[in-house]
């Protein structure tokens, strides 16, 4: 072969071409096709600098740099051009071709005078560079610089046409790295999104509500099996009706009560309410409706959704406590003075109080004992039970206090939980009916029975003492000699102390006894009390 024949062969290393070409090709990845695309076109131009320009918007920035002067810049984050290092590119050449989208190169022994005013001709005194744009179906999408700082291959036609073929592969890849991008961005969104149905879906299905959303038109977009078994509507027939419809076959079908209808029409009408409310069907269901308006995040209005959920059962059973509640309080209340029963709901600890002014009266029912071998217990029983609640109906009237019964006694008192001026008269005026009541009773029933009753006035300490069996109960000196009064009495009497007699001798009437033995106290000054004044 002649001389002349090796000088006019090729030296580019037209595999390492073929290779390139193939790989540029097949690369979807717009990172890795950028720098897989510089290198090839360094290592096959022999050049010592490469950059790869990237439109960004109406900006433009730079993607990619490999230098022998900087070791392979691989950089981790895109630069603006605007902002990059004047020593970095020669900037006058680049945003030549950038600003014309054109081809520009530069030839240190022929320089181009447009860029010759360029300190970086100065600072870095390449051979060669070349500035090589990078168009697909009209669109600009960048350039790649190529710099030379030893020879001038990169200006050599045989190079040229190689480089200008590889860029252009290079700006059909970047075009089909962007389409895959948004393809494969598209399919990421489709999975989300039907991933989010898919969970949505599960959830409204596991809910305990029968759900129906309806767009800002009036379409039924969304429901559940609960909400078609809740209400027994076929799904083809919620898959057939608009929203006015749909309301029209609840009503018709279903019977539901025209407030369904009109707090549905409401909450549509108005989608900045909220509505709740408690529904009372025919068939004695008792359904939550619970209604709120969806928007996007912007605040537009989308439409509306209803949760509906059968509480039948809890309401039943609410209204099953209600009442056991309303039972145990009112047992509570036969049991303690309602402002003890109150303290007791929120405490269970001791509570007594001291009370300077109240009347304590005892009651017995004489010749109980022969009356006990007469009658069965359930006839004994039921005599006591209809003496004892005559007397409970004159506690309620003359808003007295009873404690309690023990066997055929009676305990009340007055003045207290709430004071009362008037204690002694209430109480007295008590002890006096309660003996009218014992005369109807034999009388009435044919029996030969009376009573002994006792009164005493002044201090005592009334409240309730333990954890169980709650009882009201009273304390003190004054107790202890109302029920002297009562056992020292006789049959058909009310004996009272000389301290309730004070209180009481401008109302009622009295007949004094005189001094009599009491146990504990020596001789004590009593009254028998036989009626009112006038």
């Amino acid at each position: 072969m002649s001389a002349t024949n090796n000088a006019n062969q090729s030296h580019v290393n037209l595999d390492a071409v073929f290779h390139a070409a193939q790989d540029i090709s097949r690369e979807l990845n717009a990172d890795k096709l950028i720098n897989l695309s510089l290198s090839a076109l360094l290592e096959i131009s022999q050049a010592h600098l490469g950059a790869v320009i990237l439109a960004d918007g109406e900006n433009f920035v730079i993607a990619a740099m490999i230098s022998e002067r900087s070791q392979n810049i691989e950089m981790d984050e895109r630069v603006p051009l605007a902002s990059a290092n004047a020593d970095s590119l020669p900037m006058l050449m680049v945003r030549h071709s950038i600003n014309e989208r054109i081809e520009t190169s530069w030839d240190q022994d022929n320089p181009n005078p447009n860029f010759l005013e360029d300190p970086y001709w100065l600072v870095n005194c390449p051979q060669a560079c070349l500035c090589i744009t990078l168009c697909e179906a009209g669109e600009f999408l960048g350039a790649i610089y190529l710099e030379d700082s030893h020879g001038k291959k990169l200006l050599q036609s045989e190079y040229l046409q190689v480089l200008r073929a590889l860029c252009q592969q290079v700006a059909i890849s970047l075009v089909r790295s962007r389409e895959s991008e948004y393809i494969n961005k598209r399919k990421d969104v489709e999975e989300a999104l039907q991933r989010s149905n898919s969970l949505l879906k599960s959830q409204r299905e596991a809910s305990v509500d029968g759900i129906l959303a309806v767009d800002e038109q009036g379409r039924i977009v969304s429901y559940n099996s609960r909400f078609c078994k809740l209400w027994q509507i076929p799904e083809s027939v919620l898959q057939a009706v608009e929203y006015g419809g749909l309301l029209s076959l609840l009503q018709h079908h279903l019977q539901l009560p025209e407030g369904l209808v009109e707090a549905l029409e409401n909450a549509y009408d108005s989608p900045e309410m909220f509505t709740q409310q408690e529904l009372y069907l025919a068939d004695n269901r008792v359904i939550d409706c619970y209604s709120g308006q969806v928007h996007s995040p912007e605040g537009k209005f989308y439409g509306m959704v209803w949760y509906f959920r059968d509480v039948t059962d809890r309401f039943r059973i609410l209204q099953e406590l209600h009442l056991e509640k309303e039972r145990s309080e009112s047992l509570l209340l036969n049991m303690l003075p309602e402002p003890i029963a109150k303290k007791l709901k929120y405490s269970r600890a001791s509570m007594a109080d001291g009370f300077e002014e109240v009347s304590v009266l005892f009651a017995d029912i004489v010749g109980f004992t022969e009356l006990s071998s007469n009658m069965s217990p359930l006839e004994l029983v039921g005599l006591l039970n209809r003496i004892f609640s005559m007397f409970d109906n004159l506690c309620d009237h003359y808003k007295l206090e009873k404690i309690k019964t023990i066997g055929d006694a009676y305990m009340v008192v007055s003045g207290l939980p709430e004071p009362r001026a008037d204690h002694a008269a209430a109480i007295a005026s008590m002890a006096l009916d309660m003996q009218k009541a014992i005369s109807q009773v034999k009388s009435r029933e044919g029996i030969q029975i009376s009573m002994r009753i006792g009164i005493n006035s002044g201090p005592v300490i009334a409240g309730v003492i333990g954890t169980k069996k709650f009882i009201y109960d009273l304390w003190g000196d004054t107790v202890n000699v109302a029920s002297r009064m009562e056992s020292l009495g006789l049959a058909k009497a009310i004996q009272v102390t000389e301290e309730t007699y004070l209180r009481l001798r401008d109302q009622f009437n009295f007949e004094k006894r005189g001094l009599i033995p009491v146990k504990g106290k020596g001789e004590m000054l009593t009254y028998w009390l036989v009626g009112k004044v006038n």
